[in-house]
C-alpha cells in the first residue's frame, strides 16, 4: 500500500503540537515534504527505480533520456512486449580494460558497430552517462534498473483543507517515517531560537539519514549479486 501526502503532514502537524496550522502552514510542510522526496532521491537513489526499455544512439557514448541515475543494464531487447523479447545479457566491464587492449574501440572502423551490446561501462563523475561495446548502430534496445525523482506533491485547490493532499506519495511505504523525519527537522529548524527546537531538529535530522544509511546497508546484504566471501 502507498501512503499518502495527508497521512506524513497529519503526523507531522502532531509531533508540532500545531494541530490548526498555525506556526507551520500546510502550504509550508508541503514545501518541505517536496524537498524531502528531493533528498531522499538524492541520497538514496534506489528508492524509487523501475525497469525500463532505453533506445540506443549510435555510437558508443550513451545518455539517459529519463532518470537521474542508471543503476543496471539487464539485458539486449530485441522486441518490446508485453512481454518483452530478450537478447544476450549484457556485462558490465571496466573501461580501462577496453582501453589497454581494444585501442580504437570507440571507432567502428576498429569495431564494428552493432544493434547488440556486449559491455556496459558507466562514469561515477557522470551517473546519466554510460558506455556500450561494441559501439551501437543506433537500432539498439536494453533493458536496465534508473533511478528516477519521485513525484512533487501539487498544491491543492484549498491548501489550508488537509483532506484535499490525498496525493498519494511515490515511494514505498517504508519510507514513510523517513519523510516524516525530514519535514520535522526543517519545521523545527525554523524555530532555533526557540528553546529546545535546534536539538530536536538535529535529531530529526539525523534521523532521517541514518534511516537511509542503514537501508542502504540492508540492501548491500540482501544483494544477491554481491560477493559475500
Amino acid at each position: 500500500m502507498s501512503f499518502t501526502a495527508k497521512d506524513v503532514l497529519w503526523a507531522c502537524r502532531t509531533a508540532l503540537l500545531d494541530a490548526n496550522n498555525t506556526r507551520w502552514t500546510l502550504e509550508e510542510l508541503r514545501v518541505y515534504l517536496n524537498a524531502g522526496l528531493k533528498e531522499i532521491a538524492f541520497h538514496k537513489p534506489t528508492a524509487v527505480s523501475e525497469n525500463t526499455v532505453i533506445d540506443l544512439n549510435e555510437g558508443t557514448y550513451q545518455e539517459l533520456a529519463d532518470g537521474s541515475q542508471l543503476l543496471r543494464v539487464v539485458r539486449n531487447i530485441t522486441a518490446e512486449g508485453p512481454p518483452r523479447v530478450a537478447g544476450k545479457n549484457i556485462t558490465p566491464i571496466d573501461r580501462s580494460i577496453l582501453d589497454s587492449q581494444v585501442p580504437g574501440w570507440h571507432q567502428t572502423s576498429v569495431v564494428p558497430f552493432s544493434a547488440t551490446v556486449t559491455h556496459v561501462m558507466t562514469d561515477e563523475m557522470n551517473p546519466r552517462v554510460f558506455y556500450v561495446y561494441p559501439g551501437n548502430t543506433g537500432l539498439g534496445k536494453i533493458e536496465a534498473i534508473v533511478s528516477t525523482v519521485p513525484a512533487p506533491v501539487a498544491a491543492p485547490a484549498d491548501p489550508l483543507d488537509i483532506d484535499q493532499y490525498s496525493a498519494a506519495i511515490d515511494l514505498p511505504d517504508l519510507y514513510e517515517n523517513v519523510l516524516r523525519d525530514y519535514v520535522l527537522y526543517r519545521a523545527f529548524q525554523k524555530d532555533v531560537d526557540v528553546p529546545g527546537a535546534a536539538q530536536r531538529s538535529t535529531m530529526h535530522q539525523q534521523n532521517w539519514m541514518s534511516a537511509l544509511g542503514m537501508r542502504q546497508q540492508v540492501e548491500m546484504l540482501a544483494n544477491i549479486n554481491t560477493d559475500t566471501k
